[in-house]
């Protein structure tokens, strides 16, 4: 089999992102612990609790019901009925609608736009930034609810303790890598 050049060079990048990705998990895991005393400590969470994970209940189970799922919200969880006629119940909680994800992101955002780069290019990367974390922690929360429906409690748990790190991660490294390909513009210079 005949590789390319450009290939293998994409194959060498996306295994150096998989190593990253698995040094940074152990810090990553570490800093959401971090992040979420500091919250706690200044009553953060009241209103996330109150305002946000009631919302993204109401849009996780409306985007579910378009794959078929048949699911019982109320302001604080989601609950449906398992194969054997018992119901399920998951609670979400405010530290699990992906406020972490976003703090990361306003962390790399410090460094990312710190170079040479158009004005307008970085209000555009900052949205794509914003809208793309909101996006991805939705997703994240319907694949971690679809994976509990489908395989059990004790996979959808394990589940969700890993792969939410990992998808974070894998996000943050594609969008950085695509704003920088695609979206930045380096600043003209004046002669």
């Amino acid at each position: 089999m005949n590789y390319s050049k450009s290939s293998t060079k994409t194959f060498r990048n996306l295994f150096f992102v998989a190593v990253i990705i698995l040094l940074i998990l152990p810090f990553w895991i570490t800093s959401q612990e971090f992040f979420t005393r500091i919250v706690m400590s200044m009553g953060w969470y009241r209103s996330i609790q109150a305002v946000i994970v009631p919302y993204e209940l109401h849009l996780i189970s409306l985007l579910l019901s378009l794959f078929g799922c048949s699911l019982q919200i109320g302001s604080t969880f989601i609950q449906w009925q398992t194969s054997q006629g018992g119901n399920e119940v998951i609670y979400l909680a405010w530290n699990c609608v992906g406020w972490q994800t976003f703090i990361l992101l306003f962390i790399t955002l410090f460094s990312g736009l710190s170079g040479n780069h158009t004005f307008l290019s970085k209000m555009i990367t900052l949205g794509i930034g914003i809208m793309g974390t909101y996006l991805i922690n939705c997703l994240r929360l319907m694949l971690i609810i679809l994976v509990y429906i489908w395989t059990g409690r004790t996979f959808g748990t394990i589940f969700h303790d890993y792969f939410s790190n990992i998808f974070t991660l894998i996000w943050l490294s594609f969008y950085w890598w695509f704003s920088y390909k695609f979206v930045l513009e380096e600043k003209q210079k004046n002669n």
